[in-house]
């Protein structure tokens, strides 16, 4: 090789070297502007409950004398979450609000997998009429049907009883069409082999289905577990004894109660807010599974 193209070829690579090191600044700065943008968004979305976390462990002294706002206290006091927990039940609130938890998506789990299995695996007459009802269900707001499930419920002498607050979620619309998604995307060649080696529908349903859906029900579950967990209006019909009311309704009472003390006020809202934040970060990786569990078939 000749001199002269010896020094081209150590010149393009200099070349080169210099635009992979442009290259990778580029890359770095885009992802510093992105993690930058995503951590400004995240500060403004969880700045409410940052700032409520924090006036709830300062006095009401110092809550009314404060002018502006301070991101942290000048003295940290317990004393608002002393008084809710000595003053309010919010255990048996919070044991309430998970009673009607565990009833409700535990019967979701049962009736909507069995009832998406029919609608994925069987045919019979009137199967898409069904099916289109169930969507149509979806779409009517819950408010709606109310006052006719609370008639329902008093001729049925169902007031102030579990069973009574829990009924009318027993079933879900929406868990019966994820699940039967889910269920669509099972390769008809894994049913195959089952039958082949001597399983029926109820043991393909209960053996295999079932077990392969538990992505897809754990994210249905946590849904359901913020939907459930914030229901105030249906509980507040039915329950007619303080030591049945849920932790919304007793938050509720709280706030009527002691409305000029904004103290305990937050201090409660942190009380209800706590399951619902500790179920989302031990959950996050089910709710991604269960998104993209029927995404690809087979």
């Amino acid at each position: 090789m000749s001199y002269s193209n010896l020094k081209t070829v150590r010149a393009n690579s200099i070349v080169r070297s210099r635009l992979s090191v442009l290259a990778m600044r580029r890359t770095r700065a885009r992802r510093a502007v992105g993690f930058a943008w995503k951590f400004l968004i995240a500060v403004l979305f969880l700045s409410p409950l940052l700032m409520g976390l924090s006036y709830s462990f300062r006095t009401d002294a110092e809550i009314m004398m404060t002018r502006g706002v301070t991101l942290l206290p000048r003295v940290w006091t317990i004393e608002n979450y002393q008084w809710v927990f000595v003053y309010v039940p919010v255990l048996t609130y919070l044991k309430n609000s998970i009673l009607h938890y565990v009833l409700m998506v535990g019967s979701q789990v049962i009736f909507c997998s069995m009832t998406a299995y029919a609608f994925a695996n069987f045919k019979f007459h009137g199967k898409s009429f069904l099916f289109n009802c169930i969507l149509f269900a979806m779409m009517i707001p819950g408010e709606v049907t109310v006052i006719t499930n609370f008639l329902q419920i008093q001729k049925w002498g169902m007031l102030n009883t579990y069973i009574g607050m829990v009924i009318t979620g027993l079933v879900s619309s929406l868990g019966i069409f994820t699940l039967r998604q889910f269920y669509l995307s099972l390769p008809k060649e894994l049913k195959e082999a089952a039958i082949l080696d001597g399983c029926g529908d109820i043991g393909f349903w209960f053996r295999i289905a079932l077990p392969l859906s538990v992505p897809t029900i754990a994210s249905m579950a946590i849904y359901e577990f913020v939907t459930i967990y914030n229901r105030y209006l249906w509980p507040l019909l039915v329950a007619k004894r303080s030591n049945m009311y849920t932790i919304q309704i007793g938050m509720d009472m709280l706030k009527s109660s002691e409305g000029d003390n904004l103290g305990l006020i937050l201090a409660g809202a942190v009380i209800c807010i706590v399951p619902v934040v500790l179920v989302f970060v031990f959950g996050q990786k089910y709710i991604i599974r269960g998104m993209v569990s029927g995404g690809v078939k087979g």
